[in-house]
């Protein structure tokens, strides 16, 4: 997936992660939850642990729930300033599991759909366009490799990123915990 990212944006590149990128990710994931903290009262050491139980919850999370996810840094002027996880999803819903063997021979006649897992920015690099680029980015690479679909999951709640969505051609699907949507390629 990662040959097919071309941004428009000078400056702006996707490159895969490698494992000393774990340190912005965590840099990362405690940024990003400390500004959706902000107006909670809580002493530093709960607030650590919280961060840290957060960081971990979520890489585990991913890494069971879509074992063939890619992982990417974003990078502007080649500083990291955030992650993208990208998985696969083959089915005539766009949902299955990827831990299931047959996964992949059950779904060569079924149509192919591009799960944008996680997308996160540095507190600092976002509200300027960088998370539109890269979802663009995602969405041209996706028509590349013959997806029809690119789907995500948000919170009701997050509703600067339901906005993002909702403009870049996403679609609600439904309203369970998370709000599911989905983007036609096609």
């Amino acid at each position: 997936m990662g040959a097919h990212f071309t941004l428009s944006v000078p400056g702006l590149t996707i490159r895969p992660a490698r494992p000393e990128d774990d340190v912005f990710c965590r840099v990362l994931s405690d940024a990003t939850l400390r500004a959706a903290w902000i107006g909670i009262d809580m002493p530093d050491e709960l607030q650590t642990a919280l961060l840290v139980q957060q960081f971990e919850a979520r890489r585990i999370g991913y890494r069971q729930s879509y074992p063939r996810a890619e992982y990417f840094i974003i990078a502007e002027r080649e500083v990291a300033v955030g992650r993208l996880v990208v998985a696969d999803e083959v089915g005539s819903d766009g949902q299955h599991d990827q831990g299931e063997p047959d996964a992949g021979a059950a779904g060569r006649s079924a149509e192919l759909a591009l799960r944008l897992v996680d997308i996160a920015l540095l507190p600092a690099a976002q509200g300027r366009g960088i998370g539109r680029e890269v979802i663009a980015s995602l969405a041209r690479a996706g028509r590349e490799v013959g997806a029809q679909r690119l789907t995500l999951s948000v919170q009701p709640s997050n509703d600067r990123a339901r906005s993002l969505y909702l403009r870049l051609g996403f679609v609600e699907t439904d309203c369970e915990a998370f709000r599911q949507m989905t983007m036609r390629l096609d």
